[in-house]
């Protein structure tokens, strides 16, 4: 039973193939158009607004808002469960809030993407987005399976998702992949690798709240301190001389060097036994199935992984 709905999952699965209300198709329209820069994206925008798409209507738990945030976007917290995965279910159920935060991510004025200021709300904001489209995404996927999507499996999946789909932020048309390496490489800090989420399982958890500039160092402490001692990010292998890590911490290699590397920054966080000097550091396999809470490993504990690849 999906407690949330009051309803069976079954039920819910049953319901995916119906179509989505005319307001609710026009926005989906929207967001189609405005990766192609299309000209009739503000046509669209206004005949979904006109046919009673309701951005600004949303209940009382999403509309929170915080001076750190762009001012319209929503608290995701309807979507997303206690332990930081989706609620894709209920997602499809009702997809406006998420629309509505991928409409202010393409549209947000208030930032120039070619901007070199490393400020709390560029890193706030340029989080928020990857996790808001990277959700949008998997979603649309869900939603077209029938929630039988199992992630990114495949080479080719992955490649199709990160490097070809096109997004837009800020007005910048861009991918995923362009995306998640302008963060690495524009704010150099090495926490970022623990706030974005890739809709994949071994990815960081989503937070709780979106990220605010006047938060935002608590919660990348935060999420650092989560995704290496309660997400299994760093585990020592049969002693204490082998530790694997997450791959994550792979993708972003340079941003480690201002920390003294991998092990030095995992320190800062890990709670009980420290990384001991000279400590042989393996990659974790990753896996990529789809973070939501149905996922079969949604119950598991985190051992360490079965399989790995050394550092270099």
């Amino acid at each position: 039973m999906d407690t949330a709905v009051g309803r069976p999952l079954s039920a819910v699965k049953a319901e995916t193939s119906r179509q989505l209300s005319t307001a609710c198709y026009l926005e989906q329209i929207c967001i189609a158009l405005a990766p192609l820069q299309h000209p009739g994206w503000s046509l669209m925008r206004h005949l979904a607004c006109s046919s009673g798409a309701q951005f600004e209507d949303l209940p009382p738990s999403a509309v929170e808002e915080s001076p750190g945030t762009p001012a319209r976007l929503r608290s995701l917290r309807p979507l997303i469960n206690t332990s930081g995965l989706v609620r894709y279910s209920v997602l499809i159920e009702d997809p406006s809030l998420l629309l509505h935060n991928v409409a202010v991510v393409q549209d947000y004025a208030e930032l120039d993407w070619g901007s070199k200021e490393n400020s709390a709300r560029n890193i706030a904001f340029y989080c928020n987005a990857y996790n808001i489209w990277a959700m949008y995404l998997a979603f649309k996927k869900m939603r077209k399976h029938g929630l039988a999507w199992k992630g990114q499996t495949t080479i080719k999946s992955r490649t199709k998702f990160f490097y070809f789909t096109s997004i837009v932020v800020a007005g910048q048309k861009t991918t995923l992949l362009k995306l998640e390496k302008h963060i690495y490489d524009k704010f150099h800090d090495p926490r970022v690798c623990c706030a974005i989420n890739s809709a994949s399982w071994s990815s960081p958890r989503l937070p709780k709240e979106l990220y605010d500039a006047n938060q935002l160092q608590a919660q990348l402490d935060e999420q650092a301190d989560s995704f290496i001692n309660r997400q299994g990010g760093c585990v020592f292998e049969k002693d204490d001389t082998v530790a694997s890590v997450s791959s994550v911490f792979k993708w972003s290699k340079a941003s480690f060097a201002r920390e003294g590397g991998i092990a030095a920054f995992v320190n800062k966080y890990k709670q009980g036994q420290q990384l001991p000097e000279g400590v042989s550091l393996e990659f974790q396999a990753f896996d990529w199935s789809v973070n939501w809470e149905n996922n079969a490993r949604a119950n598991m504990q985190y051992p360490h992984s079965p399989s790995r690849k050394s550092l270099e």
